[in-house]
């Protein structure tokens, strides 16, 4: 089960709205703080850590675009250091999400696994929707669909991700064989997709549909066999 190349754009508005925001937010926090020599300082300790941990995650992020997948032992070492030593920034959470990914199309699974239940530890609003929703990819993965399905059920803010959350149910209640549920979490998916979306959402309902239309087919000409077909197994059984 792959991770929702679709979640990027999402991923990508929220790095824009911190690399553009999160150092201001900071600065005029202090500002309303007072403006004596302690908040000052605290003022420019806390722009200083914003703009390191904004170059250490924008360094991680160009690194991993150019590497080819080769060797990513060096690349993994770089991401778990942003979040070990930017741990209380923003940008520790996108570096996760990063590092996760990675180490999923690694096919180290359980360390995937680790780092965005790590990630769900921390208390973020904005991202833990997305967090959420690929941990328990990550989870069908390792067949452990049951599992996911129950992360789902959390009671969240879904915003933005609700179709991701649909589809991703989706494709566990397939996993467990559980058609007609998997068909209905689809065409939610459908119903609160955006418009890059619906399409393939769209073959996935319309599969399953035509495969239950099929297996129903099926089942009624097993019960009701033709007129030559029985004719042909009284004849077998008499020349028994």
């Amino acid at each position: 089960m792959a991770l929702d190349t679709s979640e990027e754009e999402q991923v990508e508005k929220i790095q824009s709205f911190f690399r553009e925001n999160g150092w201001f937010l900071a600065i005029a926090l202090a500002a309303v703080l007072g403006g004596n020599f302690g908040y000052r300082t605290w003022e420019d300790q806390k722009a200083a850590d914003a703009a390191a941990a904004s170059d250490a995650f924008t360094a991680f992020q160009e690194a991993a675009r150019q590497t080819d997948g080769a060797d990513t032992s060096a690349l993994i070492a770089q991401g778990e250091a942003v979040l070990k030593d930017h741990k209380d920034s923003q940008y520790a959470l996108l570096a996760g999400l990063q590092l996760a990914k990675i180490q999923f199309d690694a096919d180290d699974i359980s360390a995937a696994e680790a780092t965005l239940r790590g990630l769900s530890d921390r208390d973020n609003a904005l991202l833990e929707p997305l967090i959420q929703v690929r941990l328990a990819r990550v989870l069908g993965a390792q067949n452990r669909a049951e599992e996911g399905l129950t992360l789902l059920s959390q009671s969240i803010a879904w915003a933005g991700f609700t179709s991701n959350k649909y589809e991703t149910e989706g494709d566990l209640l397939y996993q467990l064989g559980r058609m007609d549920e998997a068909r209905q979490a689809y065409q939610l998916a459908v119903n609160t997709a955006g418009e890059g979306q619906q399409t393939a959402l769209t073959m996935k309902v319309e599969d399953l549909t035509y495969a239950r239309s099929a297996s129903a087919g099926a089942s009624e000409d097993e019960i009701e066999p033709s007129s030559d077909e029985t004719d042909a197994s009284i004849g077998d059984e008499d020349d028994e």
